[in-house]
């Protein structure tokens, strides 16, 4: 004999499929603004260290500053930022200028580091 409708396991399972799928979209879903803010800070941090590295490679090799902080307009944009330039001796004709922005993110400390290298003359060591 054949019965019209689903029977109660069928629902009890459908349901509890149903149940899963938006328990799983809904932890996604909530993901999500914590993910755009991390990507904004390191987008803005990326900004910051690659401004920075153009303007010491504009600059040229007699004009690298000393080690030390960097100020950014964007630097009050990241929570608990701080900025840094490290410049270092290559070889005789070349040094190396790292630049390192960090930031807080998620009680952990985030950074961007670059690093180029910058002649005495306009070519490669």
């Amino acid at each position: 004999m054949r019965s019209k409708g689903f029977t109660l396991i069928e629902v009890t399972v459908a349901v509890a499929i149903i149940a899963i799928v938006i328990t799983g979209v809904s932890a996604v879903l909530a993901r999500l603004p914590m993910n755009a803010r991390q990507a904004r800070d390191q987008s803005l941090a990326l900004t910051m260290a690659r401004t920075q590295i153009e303007r010491l490679r504009g600059a040229g090799y007699g004009a690298l500053p000393a080690s030390g902080p960097f100020t950014d307009p964007l630097l009050a944009s990241l929570p608990g930022a701080a900025a840094s330039t490290a410049v270092s001796s290559y070889s005789a004709r070349t040094k190396q200028a790292s630049v390192s922005v960090s930031w807080l993110e998620a009680g952990q400390i985030a950074a961007v580091v670059l690093t180029t290298l910058v002649t005495q003359d306009a070519g490669l060591p």
